[in-house]
């Protein structure tokens, strides 16, 4: 797991075992836990004082917080990063829900223009809390497929696709009258010739070729070079009420939330800090690189091809969320969309 430097400090085997027990709880239940609770519910073999002793030194170490003298504990950010690092394991999928979130996207496989949307609920659905997944970039847009529609003798409709399935639609005059038949042909083989390729590749590729044909070919690199100058990514969220009806986000909080989500600022908030082509990556507390998120806990991942083509998914929760459920949960869709996208360019 690609997350900052795992903590330091050693525990002891009880202690340990009480933080994981704390965090789960609380995870669980959103309130402070106490030493009735955990003699009560876990097999601990040990009585109340010793627990309250063991939570007064995690308390004292940084690991454990206490809103209010008589109740219980809760876990810090620090709590929650030695669990992430040293308590957790690692995370995994059970194979029943792997089977059916790949069976999801089996019936929207090749219409990557609905992954995002797709993805961004079935994440939040996955995990429990809001999702983030932006659209995957291309660095350089790549050709994948076009058609001429014949309009007028010398007027067509050019709709050129790229690999990543984005769609722009051309007015292109013809230097000469064209029938559809001619058009089709002369598309169809240019596909088969150009498929896979850049607008500088493609100019290699003019040469050797009709008047009509090269015409065409200079229209695709201008298509091309103009999705390349684009500089809007698209961003979907989904699952807001999953966590607008947990306490830490009740009132004014909820409205940050929305805040946040709305036009894609927490996508330039993260980015900065995202390693393409790492594993998961944690943020907790303050770990988060702005001071908007710092009351949250924020899984993500990229997922793509290496040097190609690259997009992000993720999840925001309070610092209370199931990181286990979380982490892998954006652990195996990044890899799901990954292998889907590897599918799509081979192809």
């Amino acid at each position: 797991m690609d997350v900052n430097q795992p903590e330091s400090v050693e525990l002891t085997e009880r202690q340990r075992a009480i933080l994981k027990l704390i965090v789960q709880e609380y995870v669980a239940s959103g309130r402070p836990v106490g030493s009735k609770t955990l003699t009560e519910r876990y097999p601990v073999g040990v009585s109340s004082a010793t627990i309250r002793h063991e939570m007064a030194e995690l308390e004292q170490a940084g690991f454990l917080q206490q809103q209010h003298t008589s109740g219980g504990r809760i876990p810090t950010d620090r709590g929650y990063r030695y669990y992430v690092h040293r308590l957790m394991g690692a995370p995994e999928l059970s194979s029943g829900d792997q089977i059916m979130i790949r069976h999801q996207f089996r019936q929207v496989e090749f219409q990557l223009d609905q992954w995002v949307d797709f993805a961004a609920s079935v994440l939040a659905e996955t995990a429990g809390n809001v999702s983030i997944v932006s659209a995957p970039r291309t660095l350089v847009a790549k050709m994948r497929h076009f058609e001429l529609i014949s309009l007028q003798p010398r007027l067509a409709l050019m709709i050129l696709v790229t690999q990543e399935t984005v769609v722009r639609q051309m007015m292109v005059h013809l230097p000469e009258d064209t029938e559809q038949t001619e058009l089709s042909r002369m598309a169809d083989a240019l596909v088969a010739e150009t498929r896979g390729l850049s607008a500088d590749e493609i100019e290699t590729r003019v040469g050797g070729v009709t008047e009509l044909a090269r015409y065409v070919l200079e229209q695709i690199t201008v298509g091309l070079r103009g999705l390349n100058s684009v500089e809007r990514t698209q961003i979907r969220h989904s699952g807001i009420e999953n966590i607008l009806g947990q306490p830490e986000f009740a009132g004014e909080e909820a409205q940050s939330v929305l805040a946040l989500l709305r036009g894609g600022s927490i996508l330039g908030a993260v980015l900065p800090q995202l390693s393409a082509g790492s594993d998961v990556q944690v943020f907790i507390g303050d770990e988060n690189p702005a001071d908007a998120l710092r009351r949250f806990g924020v899984v993500m991942a990229t997922y793509g091809i290496t040097g190609e083509v690259t997009g992000i998914l993720g999840v925001l929760g309070p610092t209370r969320m199931s990181y286990w459920r979380s982490i892998s949960s954006v652990r195996y869709m990044a890899l799901l969309m990954s292998d889907l996208m590897e599918e799509l360019y081979s192809s």
